[in-house]
C-alpha cells in the first residue's frame, strides 16, 4: 500500500495525479483480487466523478477507491513492472494518465532506519496571509485522503501508517493523540500514536465484516496541554480480502413443477449470502448447477440464473408417471464464479414434479360379465375396474361411470368406489326373469377434471356389461284377488258355489301342478 501525503504549501489546485511516476514496493507473488497500493488523484472540483482504468487489465484492475489489484495470481519478474493508470471525467470525458512502476521485494524482511522513511507525513493544514497584524494561522476546509488499509494482515504488529506532524515542531515541543472509535473508544487500542514522533500505527488485524471503516480525529498540543492545531480527520478504510466463503440461507431448498411444462417454466429460487464486501469481485456471487439426478430423460432438465438463482426448465419431458423427484446439488461461488480464486458452497434443491391430468382412465377389459336374481334390488351385479397412472386419490386419478346404453327404463346405476376407483354397476329397479332374462349395457369411464391440454389420448375409455337375470321360484297367485260370489239364499247342502283359479308365473320352470 502506498503511503498517503497530504500537505498544503500554496493556495493553487490542480486536478490529476500529483505525480508523473507511481513507484511501489509488493511482494513477488501476488494472488487474485490482492489490494497492491493506492493511487492518489487530486480533485479540485469534489463533484467528479472519476472512473479509473489499467493499460493491463488481464493483470491489473483498478477500483474506484484507487486501489490497484491484482487480476490474477503470478509472479512478478525481477525486473520492475510498469504498466500506466488513467483517469477519466465521467461527464467531460478528460483524462489524466501516470505511470505506475512495482518493484519486487527483497528476499529478506526486517525494518531499518531506511524503511521508516517510507513513512511520509499527514501534516495540519494551514495557511498564512499578511495584514496589518503579523503573519497569523487560517483554519480553512482541508481533506486528508482516506488511509487503505487491508483485513487480516499479519504484520508484523504494531504495522507503521502515516505519520502525523505539525510545522510547529520545529519551534515547539508538541504532543500528538487520535481520538475516536478503534483509538480511545471503544473498540480501543487498534490504533495508537507515538506522542513525541506522531508515528500512526495499526495494533492488529483488522476484519472488515466486523467493522468497514473508522473514522479518527488527530490532534496536536503543546507540553502544557493548549491546542496549538485545529483537529483532522483521518479515515482508514478497510479493504476486503476474500476470507468469506458463500452462505447459503437454507441447506435444502424445495419446489414444484407440475409435469409437461415447457422449457422455460420458472420453478424456485434459490439464494446465497456472502459476508464479504457485496460491491467487490469478493462478495459477487455465481450459481451454477453440479449434478442432478436422476438424469432422465436429459441430464440437463434444468438451468439456473448465474446471479439470480432462479431455477427453470430447459428441456421438455417432465412426466410424473417416470421420474416424480429430482435433486440438484447447487453450488455458489464468490469472485464472480471464478473457478480458481473463487470461495465455493453448496446446497441441495429437491424438485417435486406435480402431476396433471395426462392420462384418462382405461377399463381392464372390454367386456365384463355379471347376474342377478329376478326381483331384487340395491344389489352389486358387476365390478368395471379400470387403471389410471396419475397420482391416485386426486381428480386426475378419480373415474366417475356412466351408461350410454342398454338401460332405457333406468334400472341399474353406477356408483364409483372411493378407494379402489372400481365401478359397481348396481340394480335399482326389480327385473322380471320372464320379461327380461339378460341386459348389454354400454358403459364409459372418464376423471373428474378434464384432460390436460395437448394430450393426445381420448378423454373417456368404454367398455361392455353383460347382465344374465336368474329365474327364481315365485308363488303362485289367484286371479281375481279378491273374488266376489253371489248366490241366492236357500242353496241345497253340496252345492257348488264358484271355482278359484291360481296361476304360477314362472312358464320357463319344469314345476308339479298346483294344488
Amino acid at each position: 500500500q502506498a503511503p498517503i501525503k497530504a500537505t498544503c504549501e500554496d493556495m493553487s489546485c490542480k486536478t490529476g495525479f500529483p505525480e508523473d511516476v507511481h513507484s511501489a514496493v509488493v511482494s513477488r507473488s501476488v494472488h487474485g483480487g490482492q489490494p497492491l497500493l493506492n493511487v492518489r488523484f487530486r480533485s479540485c472540483d469534489g463533484n467528479k466523478k472519476i472512473h479509473f482504468g489499467s493499460s493491463e487489465p488481464e493483470d491489473f484492475r483498478v477500483g474506484e477507491d484507487g486501489v490497484v489489484y491484482a487480476e490474477r495470481s503470478f509472479q512478478l519478474s525481477p525486473e520492475p513492472t510498469e504498466f500506466i493508470v488513467s483517469a477519466r471525467d465521467k461527464e467531460t470525458q478528460e483524462e489524466w494518465q501516470m505511470r505506475v512502476k512495482l518493484t519486487p521485494e527483497p528476499a529478506f524482511t526486517g525494518s531499518s532506519e531506511k524503511d521508516q522513511k517510507k513513512i511520509e507525513d499527514i501534516v495540519f493544514p494551514w495557511q498564512q496571509y499578511k495584514h496589518s497584524s503579523p503573519l497569523k494561522r487560517q483554519k480553512r476546509d482541508w481533506v486528508i485522503p482516506p488511509i487503505n488499509l487491508p483485513e487480516n494482515s499479519r504484520g508484523p504488529f504494531p504495522q507503521e501508517l502515516v505519520r502525523i506532524r505539525s510545522d510547529r515542531d520545529k519551534s515547539l515541543s508538541l504532543r500528538y493523540s487520535v481520538t475516536g472509535p478503534g483509538a480511545d473508544q471503544p473498540p480501543t487500542g487498534i490504533f495508537i500514536i507515538n506522542p513525541i514522533s506522531g508515528q500512526l500505527s495499526v495494533t492488529k488485524p483488522l476484519d472488515r465484516e466486523q467493522i468497514a471503516s473508522f473514522h479518527l480525529r488527530a490532534h496536536a498540543v503543546d507540553v502544557n496541554g493548549n491546542q496549538v492545531e485545529n483537529p483532522i480527520d483521518i479515515v482508514i478504510n478497510v479493504i476486503d480480502m476474500n476470507d468469506n466463503r458463500p452462505e447459503f440461507l437454507h441447506q435444502v431448498w424445495n419446489g414444484t413443477v407440475p409435469e409437461g411444462s415447457k422449457p422455460g417454466t420458472y420453478v424456485m429460487t434459490v439464494t446465497a449470502i456472502d459476508a464479504d464486501d457485496p460491491n467487490a469481485q469478493n462478495g459477487m456471487l455465481r450459481y451454477r448447477i453440479l449434478s442432478q439426478a436422476p438424469s432422465s430423460p436429459s441430464p440437463n432438465m434444468f438451468t439456473i440464473n448465474n446471479e439470480t438463482g432462479d431455477i427453470i426448465t430447459v428441456a421438455a419431458g417432465l412426466d410424473r408417471e417416470k421420474v416424480q423427484q429430482y435433486t440438484l446439488i447447487i453450488q455458489a461461488t464468490d469472485m464472480e464464479g471464478n473457478p480458481t480464486y473463487g470461495l465455493s458452497n453448496t446446497a441441495t434443491a429437491v424438485i417435486t414434479v406435480t402431476d396433471v391430468n395426462d392420462n384418462p382412465p382405461e377399463f381392464t377389459a372390454m367386456t365384463f360379465y355379471g347376474e342377478v336374481p329376478e326381483n331384487r334390488v340395491d344389489v352389486i351385479v358387476a365390478n368395471l375396474t379400470v387403471t389410471d397412472k396419475d397420482q391416485p386419490h386426486t381428480p386426475a386419478w378419480n373415474a366417475m361411470y356412466r351408461m350410454t346404453g342398454g338401460d332405457p327404463t333406468g334400472r341399474f346405476t353406477i356408483l364409483t368406489d372411493p378407494n379402489s376407483n372400481d365401478g359397481l354397476v348396481t340394480v335399482v329397479k326389480p327385473i322380471d326373469f320372464e320379461t327380461n332374462r339378460m341386459f348389454v349395457l354400454t358403459v364409459a369411464a372418464e376423471n373428474q377434471v378434464p384432460l390436460a391440454k395437448g394430450i393426445q389420448h381420448p378423454p373417456q375409455s368404454t367398455a361392455t356389461v353383460s347382465i344374465t337375470v336368474i329365474d327364481v321360484n315365485e308363488s303362485p297367485y289367484f286371479v281375481p284377488n279378491p273374488k266376489l260370489v253371489r248366490q241366492e239364499e236357500g242353496l241345497l247342502a253340496g252345492s257348488m258355489l264358484t271355482t278359484f283359479t291360481a296361476q304360477d308365473p314362472d312358464r320357463y320352470m319344469q314345476q308339479t301342478s298346483l294344488r
